[in-house]
């Protein structure tokens, strides 16, 4: 379920014949690669390649070249060129020895626009002085200081004003800090200089070329900045104009190299005998089976695949590729906060998914609030692509089916009405939603099972409070106490008495009875049967627990509707208050309720379903095509 059936793939060649086998084959497919000295059981006769030739400076510099001429970097899979590591890099020493004039010019425009990049960001501090700058700078007897100090430090500054012959003029404030001008004597500027330095004051030298208003200077600046980002257009011609003749192999050798790069992170999983390399990893089948035809052409490689490879060491587990829908993908990081799903278990994804959206809508049902948060989270998801975001969007649908169920808009069941209002139907939202708990509970043993099943673990899939044995003891119960409190359905109560001693006393046993299985020696000390019994008796609690605690779902539901309750007593009946109180209030339940509601989903979902059926054993498929990118 949602896991991609891989198989093992072995490739064998010729070792010189290793760099091209992997650029033109191996490169860029979806393969999870494994360290062959590792995994296989033959392995005596190998020995690991040798660390493989970087080629990162080489992509570098040819893509700061291509940069340099406005010239997009295009990676091309079939480029091949002839050259190795020393030829490229003289090739590319030889251009950039050309370009060195173009390359220092650029650099040097590139430094003054962002110097006056930051004296336009200075002087937006003063503008609305209007000061002519060049007046200030020609004072003899008076200098000036310009530049921002903390507003702790500014609050410290006032008590030193009055005993101080200066004069602080403040032209900008923010948040943190506070900037202006300080006037002081000629004769006092080193003294005082010395003050403001210990209140934290930062001084911002204001340059000689700066010297009228700050509205003027900044114009002026600005218009400087076009005419240098036309002379690095020029530049970047002229650059153009000496690589010409060599675009087209600058090009060839920026994808060669990254595809040679490539071929290094494969050479350090694979290894090589004498004569032959060979290549060990994971692939779909229908991967594989797409590689092996390409290889056909190929007469001196060899491909084997298959499911149960019996080369590799018996303890290498495939690693575990998910494949959920659109809808079921995000919740796949609630999945690995907890640990990544076994090769060989089922994947909780799909009912995580749908458990958490219907647990969450339940919980936080209302209209209004809900159709915010969904708003919210898929502008962020667009923005940002953040998974959480996405999953926020989601939540709040489901919110929003929930809210017409309850008859809440922001609180407010008047506007529509519904079906099943939490406050006037309390027993019946706690006993459904511990029913609903029960059912989850059953779904998660049967899992189980089936986990336990394809692991071939027969004792615990028999015996085990959350196999065969644990199903038959929790249905019984359940049935049982139905039967006897509401009369609905008429059960022979000896049959179930019998059925929940019998299964009681398989989970008692089910260790000693999976240590005969497994051909182990069954202890004989009294105390392991002690610690059985106890252990038996934390069972028994769990089942209980685990059920009980399902009920926080209905009294969420009930706790919202309280809240916003106490929201339109707080807002009265009309006015700006209430449209002042109804807003903040709003905000406030839909922030605190919507954290504590996903994170007690989150708590339902890890603690009284994971715990049954999921174990998160296993390692994730990365990807030789995603590691190179």
């Amino acid at each position: 379920m949602a896991v991609t059936r891989l198989v093992s793939v072995t490739i064998a060649g010729k070792i010189e014949e290793f760099e091209d086998i992997v650029n033109r084959y191996i490169y860029e497919r979806d393969i999870h690669l494994e360290n062959v000295m590792n995994v296989l059981e033959d392995k005596e006769k190998l020995q690991p390649f040798s660390d493989g030739v970087q080629y990162e400076s080489v992509v570098s510099k040819a893509a700061n070249i291509l940069k340099l001429a406005k010239i997009a970097p295009i990676e091309n899979i079939n480029a091949r060129s002839s050259k190795n590591l020393e030829e490229m890099n003289e090739f590319l020493d030889n251009i950039n020895t050309e370009l060195k004039q173009s390359n220092e010019e650029r650099d040097r425009l590139l430094n003054e626009i962002e110097s006056m990049k930051t004296n336009i960001k200075n002087l937006e501090k003063i503008r609305d002085t209007q000061c002519d700058i060049g007046k200030l700078k020609s004072f003899r007897f008076i200098k000036y200081r310009f530049g921002h100090i903390t507003r702790t430090g500014y609050k410290m500054l006032n008590t030193y004003l009055s005993d101080m012959d200066i004069v602080f003029v403040t032209t900008y404030e923010d948040e943190k800090s506070v900037w202006g001008f300080y006037f002081v004597p000629d004769s006092e500027k080193e003294r005082v200089d010395e003050i403001f330095a210990s209140l934290y004051f930062e001084r911002v030298d204001i340059p000689a070329m700066i010297m009228g208003t700050p509205e003027k200077e900044i114009k002026r600046l600005t218009e400087e900045i076009q005419k240098y980002r036309k002379y690095i257009d020029d530049v970047s011609q002229n650059a153009r104009d000496i690589i010409k003749d060599y675009e087209e192999e600058l090009q060839n050798i920026y994808s060669s190299a990254r595809k040679r790069q490539g071929t290094t992170n494969v050479r350090k999983k694979a290894a090589h005998s004498k004569e032959f390399f060979y290549i060990v990893g994971w692939m779909s089948k229908k991967d594989a089976k797409d590689l092996e035809r390409d290889l056909k052409a190929e007469k001196g490689v060899i491909l084997f695949f298959t499911e149960k490879p019996e080369n590799l060491d018996s303890s290498v587990k495939p690693p575990t590729k998910l494949k959920n829908n659109m809808l079921f993908r995000p919740f796949e990081m609630f999945v690995k906060m907890y640990g990544y799903p076994g090769y060989d278990e089922i994947d909780p994804t799909p009912l995580l998914a749908f458990t958490y959206i219907l647990f969450f809508g339940m919980m936080f049902g209302d209209v209004g609030q809900s159709a915010v948060l969904a708003l919210l989270g898929f502008i962020v998801y667009k923005k940002t692509k953040m998974q959480l975001a996405n999953i926020i969007g989601i939540v709040g649908l489901s919110g929003i089916v929930f809210g017409f169920l309850y008859g809440s808009v922001f609180g407010n069941e008047e506007i529509i009405h519904g079906v099943l209002t939490p406050m006037n139907n309390i027993s019946t939202l706690l006993i459904a939603t511990m029913s609903m708990g029960a059912v989850i509970i059953v779904i998660g043993i049967i899992l189980n099972i089936i986990n336990l099943f394809k692991k071939r673990q027969t004792g615990q899939m028999i015996f085990s409070h959350n196999g065969i044995a644990g199903l038959i003891f929790y249905v019984s119960i359940i049935l049982f106490a139905v039967s006897l409190l509401t009369g609905i359905i008429e059960l022979p109560k000896t049959l179930m008495i019998a059925l929940i001693v019998i299964s009681l006393l398989m989970i008692y046993f089910c260790e000693p009875i999976s240590m005969f299985m497994a051909g182990k020696k069954i202890p004989k000390d009294a105390m392991f049967y002690v610690q059985q019994f106890f252990e038996l008796f934390e069972v028994l609690l769990s089942y209980f627990s685990n059920t009980i605690s399902f009920l926080r779902i209905g009294a969420f539901a009930i706790v919202h509707v309280g809240m916003m309750m106490a929201v339109s007593a707080l807002a009265g009946d009309g006015g700006v208050k209430f449209i002042i109180v109804s807003i903040i209030g709003n905000i406030l339940v839909m922030v605190l309720e919507g954290l504590v509601v996903g994170i007690q989903v989150l708590r339902l979902e890890y603690y009284e379903m994971f715990s049954r059926y999921f174990t998160g054993n296993g390692r994730p498929f990365v990807s030789l095509k995603d590691s190179i990118k």
